[in-house]
């Protein structure tokens, strides 16, 4: 089973690939998406029910339109996964905030100048929006 030093070291998608906990899925883009596992890989790993957990587990980032993503958040689950376990899925889900963020950067999504030297006004706005905390349009 994976440990919390272990989650906490997570900073990659090698690094969350590492964790053998089931085949990863990722998808990063200008109009938002999210990393992290199928439930079952999930439920099986940490021995929790997979009705307690999203079809996906991991970080997600809405498109809040015009260029702008919101912020990077983890999934939610059942408030009946108590303990350890608990402790174990909300860490793995700042793990999976961190990777995706690792992802967007790599892309060059938040660079605020693009590489023509003009400025990228969607990673400004969503800078701005993760700052304050918008999660979504609606």
């Amino acid at each position: 089973m994976v440990t919390l030093t272990q989650l906490r070291k997570v900073n990659t998608l090698n690094d969350l690939k590492g964790l053998g906990i089931g085949n990863v899925f990722y998808d990063i883009g200008y109009r938002g998406g999210g990393v992290g596992f199928y439930s079952g890989s999930i439920s099986e790993h940490f021995g929790v029910p997979e009705y307690y957990l999203p079809r996906k587990f991991g970080a997600g980032c809405n498109y809040l339109g015009g260029g702008v993503r919101g912020s990077v958040f983890a999934s939610d689950f059942d408030v009946e996964i108590q303990g350890r376990k608990r402790k174990l899925l909300e860490e793995l889900g700042q793990a999976c905030i961190r990777v995706y963020i690792d992802l967007e950067n790599e892309c060059n999504m938040n660079d605020e100048v693009d590489e023509d030297g003009d400025t990228n006004w969607d990673a400004l706005a969503t800078k701005g929006a993760r700052n304050n905390g918008v999660r979504s349009a609606y």
